[in-house]
């Protein structure tokens, strides 16, 4: 099974989801990724490879995230092999943007379920007051503020409106820094998303905004029958947010979806959990208050080597919170 570098001919035509395409390749490239893609007649992948390019220290760091299109059974097997040849030692496959259509992998050897959850909001063929009707406050009282506020909602078109996503997700990281999250995206994922995946339809962005002041950005996957969340960004200066311009965002997104046939919105990412201390709690409850069905999404941790596993989690991940930004810094461009 190859790795190829470039995607074959014809392959943003074949997959099932963007998080596939060769958009998204090249925007993972700005999160330190080298993408490379898998293809046969069962099925086909995008591999995202990720190591410390250092002389001595990559046969020690290489990790990788695969986006698997269908989840072929013998497809996986024989492309961790092909991954286990390359030297990597973990392997994270498909997540809650894009889950495995069953949970067969998860009973292999060497292989750890990760379950995820999502909210999924039906859209077809529902009135903007069937919509309200499934919320629950204070999402509706929400809307009235942003409407009263005279919130306005547009798609990002222009560079200088990704700017403005930009400065947004600024003010969100540091927050998401100072309390210790990992998950701090660079600009330079978001440019290269916007540049190579918009004007493919394989993705968009909104912003939500008051007489042209930015309160919430937000971006979405846009597949055939679902407008997926992938990421947001939003304002917490005291005299905007009673604007409430992020619930604004996903109200304007739930019915572009509607609008453009697409079957569901999906919220993203609800740990199933109703403990008030579980720091995932106000994230979930927000979420659920929007009318949606909790649903599983299947993925998996797959462990190739026990031995750099143990040492990566033992020597780097008690490093990777602080190490992140600077690993972006040196490595991010070079990918």
């Amino acid at each position: 099974m190859t790795l190829l570098d470039r995607a074959p001919s014809g392959w943003d035509d074949r997959i099932t989801f963007p998080i596939l395409s060769d958009g998204f390749a090249a925007a993972a490239r700005g999160m330190g990724y080298r993408p490379r893609f898998v293809e046969d007649e069962r099925d086909r992948a995008l591999v995202l490879l990720r190591s410390v390019p250092l002389p001595g220290a990559e046969r020690w760091t290489l990790r990788a995230k695969v986006y698997v299109d269908r989840g072929h059974p013998r497809f996986l097997r024989d492309l961790f092999a092909g991954l286990t040849r390359h030297g990597v030692a973990h392997v994270k496959v498909n997540d809650e943007r894009h889950g495995l259509p069953d949970t067969e992998l998860w009973y292999w050897p060497g292989v750890k379920p990760a379950p995820h959850h999502v909210f999924l909001v039906d859209t077809r063929g529902r009135s903007d007051e069937d919509l309200r009707n499934a919320m629950q406050d204070p999402v509706p009282r929400n809307l009235r503020k942003a409407e009263r506020a005279k919130v306005v909602v547009d798609e990002i078109t222009t560079e200088d409106q990704l700017r403005a996503f930009l400065a947004l997700m600024g003010e969100t990281s540091d927050r998401m820094r100072s309390r210790r999250v990992a998950a701090v995206f660079p600009d330079d994922f978001f440019v290269r998303a916007f540049r190579h995946m918009v004007p493919r339809r394989q993705a968009l962005f909104v912003l939500a905004h008051v007489d042209g002041v930015p309160l919430a950005g937000q971006m979405y996957l846009v597949a055939r029958h679902r407008l997926t969340y992938y990421h947001g960004a939003s304002t917490r200066a005291r005299e905007l947010t009673p604007m409430h311009g992020p619930s604004a965002a996903f109200w304007h997104a739930i019915r572009l979806a509607r609008d453009r046939g697409c079957a569901s919105f999906d919220f993203g990412g609800a740990n199933p959990t109703t403990d008030p201390d579980d720091r995932h709690f106000s994230i979930t409850e927000f979420k659920r208050k929007w009318g949606g069905r909790h649903v599983l999404v299947p993925s998996a941790d797959v462990v190739l080597s026990p031995i750099k596993v143990a040492f990566q989690d033992r020597c780097l991940k008690p490093l990777w919170d602080r190490a992140h930004p600077l690993y972006l810094r040196l490595f991010g461009q070079a990918a």
